[in-house]
């Protein structure tokens, strides 16, 4: 009858083989970096504006948004920071309406705008991080009747959407 059972030896052995490649095991994925989650980076700047800056668009050849800021006008020439890649924005104006205005991406009339209308989320900012911001001055568009009179614009730069 003996003959048929296992050495306490071998039993003996075989646990300590299995304790031994279980620890291994344990080690190898105690060890095993987990991915990071991108964490999101956020800077708010707010901006200040005693009227719109219709008249003065990057559309024209000689004209640019910094020269309507210069008088308080709501026109701006903004630089994201490296890594900063997205921009959303609110504008609250005095008259309580929304606003129109538009992100400019080039110059002249090879210039195209991202419009918007009271706010928006996640301009996907230029890769040179130049940013040109301007505001309605009139009530132009039919989308968004409220010209700028008087207010803030709020803009929240970030690394991810």
């Amino acid at each position: 009858m003996s003959a048929n059972k296992p050495s306490v030896r071998l039993i003996g052995s075989a646990l300590v083989g299995v304790m031994i490649f279980g620890t291994a095991l344990g080690a190898e994925a105690a060890t095993k970096k987990k991915a990071k989650k991108p964490v999101r980076h956020t800077r708010t700047v707010t901006l200040s504006y005693v009227s719109g800056c219709t008249v003065d668009t990057p559309a024209g050849a000689a004209s640019e948004t910094g020269n309507c800021a210069t008088f308080g006008g709501g026109g701006w020439d903004i630089t994201a920071r490296p890594g900063e890649k997205f921009v959303s924005i609110a504008v609250k104006d005095a008259s309580g309406r929304d606003v129109g205005g538009a992100f400019w991406e080039g110059s002249g009339t090879n210039s195209t705008t991202f419009d918007f209308c009271g706010s928006l989320k996640n301009y996907v900012a230029p890769a040179d991080g130049a940013i040109k911001l301007a505001l309605d001055a009139v009530g132009a568009t039919t989308k968004c009747p409220g010209g700028a009179t008087q207010g803030t614009a709020t803009l929240v730069f970030s690394n991810l959407p």
